[in-house]
């Protein structure tokens, strides 16, 4: 299995993964073989990437943090939920609450994993796959840092919801495929506020930690971010941790303004922002834990030759085991060689193949 731009999908490739939409309803299930009209309508739908098999990696495994079962479940919940608020109507708590439950569930009954890009997107709403993504990074983030399975339930519930404001922005400005006006980022500005007195009012059925969260998950630890300016430990701890989660999900993400950048890339930017935009405490745990390369994803080589990535170490998730599938000269490697960077550290990954 490999994922692969919808650019470089070439008719009578076979689907590897169920495409959902956004209300968790299978809109092509694996399997399907692609053909221009499907290939046609993806693109209508502004379809980025795919997961198609490919059999020269057919034992390559890509990670699913939830069952398909759970993505459809969270995907129809979050969908009802923002269609209510949209509509000026009272949504229930509870729903939200047991599927932030059933999510820390699966992933603790999970080996301790290194944080890899879940490949669950929607086509058609991406505030909800970006809720999503962030409520498993997040989860998983908070148990690297040792809180408790309570606690990284509600960490879950918060970022689940962290982005509802967002339904009080006007869609033409979420989905600008251009850069914002200095008035329309002022608008964005304000959806932390907005989501924080939409929860705020859930007073009796949630924790106001998880109000708070998405009030507080564009502030940065130096001071600088939005909308209250705090530093620091003045920033509630769970919202310190999805600020770190919001960002990498965001860049790496696909976006109608831009590409989704690469995990290398991602890694880069967190990084960066340590003890400026980021905890320093997390983002180090974070980074510890972040796989910068992709099962499935083809690599050059400083030796020349190129790769493809088999599988990550939970010990050394920058580090990855990968295949040598080609020399230098383009001639194939016969038999293919796997190799263990993290036993090997002369050998390191020049830069990601777009061949």
């Amino acid at each position: 299995m490999r994922q692969i731009s919808l650019n470089d999908v070439i008719p009578g490739m076979t689907l590897a993964r169920h495409l959902l939409n956004k209300k968790g309803q299978v809109l092509l299930a694996s399997g399907v073989t692609l053909t221009e009209e499907y290939l046609d309508k993806l693109r209508d739908l502004d379809v980025n990437a795919l997961f198609i098999r490919d059999n020269r990696y057919a034992d390559i495994k890509i990670p699913e943090y939830l069952s398909l079962e759970t993505q459809q479940r969270a995907l129809a919940i979050l969908s009802i939920t923002m269609e209510k608020v949209n509509r000026g109507e009272n949504f229930a708590m509870d729903p939200i609450c047991s599927l932030a439950s059933d999510i820390v569930e699966e992933l603790i009954l999970q080996p301790s994993v290194a944080i890899q890009l879940t490949g669950i997107a929607t086509h058609d709403d991406y505030t909800l796959a970006h809720s999503l993504n962030c409520a498993i990074y997040t989860a998983l983030l908070a148990r690297f840092c040792d809180f408790s399975i309570v606690q990284i339930k509600e960490i879950t519930c918060g970022a689940l919801l962290h982005d509802l404001g967002k339904i009080e922005v006007d869609k033409e400005i979420i989905n600008k495929p251009d850069r914002l006006t200095e008035q329309e980022f002022g608008i964005i500005k304000q959806h932390p506020e907005s989501g924080f007195h939409l929860l705020v009012n859930k007073r009796w059925e949630i924790s106001s930690l998880v109000a708070h969260m998405a009030w507080q998950h564009h502030e940065k630890v130096d001071g600088t971010g939005y909308p209250r300016g705090l530093q620091g430990e003045e920033i509630l701890n769970y919202a310190r941790l999805l600020t770190i989660t919001d960002v990498y999900e965001a860049i790496t993400g696909h976006r109608p303004y831009r590409k989704a950048m690469e995990p290398d890339e991602a890694y880069n930017i967190i990084a960066s922002g340590l003890g400026t935009s980021f905890d320093e405490t997390y983002g180090r745990i974070f980074l510890s834990k972040i796989a910068t390369y992709m099962p499935g994803m083809e690599v050059l080589l400083n030796t020349g030759d190129l790769a493809v990535v088999v599988s990550i170490p939970n010990s050394s998730p920058q580090r990855p085991v990968i295949r040598l599938i080609s020399y230098p000269d383009g001639s194939p490697y016969m038999p293919t060689r796997d190799i263990r960077l993290a036993d090997n550290p002369q050998i390191l990954i020049s830069k990601i193949s777009k061949s």
